[in-house]
C-alpha cells in the first residue's frame, strides 16, 4: 500500500514542479523580450540634454528694430523662454502657443520672431518691426558661449574663436572645413600680441592677435589685428575680444 501511494505523490510533485518552471519561464519572456517597443526602448540611444542647443539655434540674437532701438535676446532653451535686453532692463518672455513662428510673452509684451524677423507688442503701444543684425547675433552668441575672441577673414571666408578656456575652433573655406582644438597652447611675444598654438593629428594652427584698430573689407571696425597660420597658409583677418580670459 505505501509503495502503490508513493508513486502518485511523486509523479504529482513534479508536475507541480513542471508547472512552476514553465510560469518562472512565461514571466520571464514577459519582462525581457527579444524584440518589440520595449527593447527598442532599452537599446535606444539616450535622449540629447534639454539645454544642448541643434544646428543653427543660437544661444543669442541681436535685433534691430524700427523705432531705432537694438534689442539682444539671450535664448532660454531648456525654461522655453527668453530674455530681452531693455534701456530699463531685462525682461523674461516665456514660450507661448503660436500659429506661425516662436511667440514669447510676459503678460505685458509680447514677442514674435520668425525667420529673420521680429515684432515687439507692448500694451497701449502699436507694435514694432524689428530685423536681426546676424553678424552681430554670432558675435553675441560666442560671448554667451564664453568665447574669449572672435576673428574674421575673407579669401576664403574664415573664422576663429578662441576660448573657452584652452579651446580653439578653426572654420575656413567659407564653412566647409572645421577644426576644433581642445588644448591651445598660449603665449606672448614681447610686444604684447597673443599668440595660440594648436595641433590635432595632421593639422596644425598658430593664431597671433594684436590689439590694434583693424577694419575689414566691409568698412567694419575691429579692436584686434589677427594673423593665422595653417596648411602652409597664412590668413589676414580683423577679431574682437568678447570676454575676460
Amino acid at each position: 500500500m505505501t509503495t502503490a501511494l508513493a508513486l502518485p505523490s511523486r509523479l504529482f510533485l513534479a508536475s507541480l514542479a513542471g508547472i512552476a518552471l514553465i510560469a518562472v519561464a512565461g514571466c520571464q519572456r514577459k519582462e525581457t523580450p527579444a524584440d518589440g517597443p520595449a527593447a527598442e526602448a532599452k537599446t535606444a540611444a539616450p535622449a540629447p540634454a534639454v539645454d544642448e542647443f541643434p544646428a543653427g539655434v543660437l544661444r543669442a540674437y541681436v535685433w534691430q528694430c524700427a523705432d531705432g532701438q537694438t534689442l539682444v535676446m539671450r535664448n532660454l532653451l531648456r525654461e522655453k523662454a527668453i530674455a530681452i535686453d531693455f534701456h530699463d532692463g531685462t525682461r523674461r518672455l516665456d514660450q507661448t502657443v503660436s500659429a506661425s513662428g516662436a511667440r514669447y510673452a510676459d503678460g505685458v509684451m509680447v514677442f514674435r520672431t520668425k525667420g529673420s524677423t521680429a515684432t515687439l507688442e507692448r500694451q497701449g503701444a502699436p507694435a514694432v518691426r524689428c530685423e536681426e543684425r546676424r553678424a552681430d547675433s554670432l558675435r553675441e552668441d560666442a560671448r554667451v558661449r564664453g568665447v574669449v575672441y572672435r576673428a574674421l577673414g575673407n579669401e576664403p571666408g574664415w573664422t576663429l574663436e578662441v576660448g573657452p578656456a584652452s579651446k580653439l575652433s578653426w572654420t575656413t573655406n567659407y564653412g566647409e572645413e572645421r577644426h576644433d582644438f581642445e588644448q591651445a597652447e598660449a603665449t606672448a611675444t614681447t610686444d604684447g600680441a597673443s599668440v595660440y598654438s594648436a595641433q590635432k593629428d595632421a593639422v596644425s594652427l598658430k593664431a597671433t592677435i594684436r590689439a590694434e584698430r583693424c577694419v575689414d573689407d566691409g568698412d567694419v571696425e575691429y579692436d584686434h589685428v589677427v594673423t593665422v597660420e595653417s596648411g602652409g597658409q597664412t590668413y589676414h583677418g580683423c577679431g574682437t575680444r568678447l570676454n575676460a580670459k
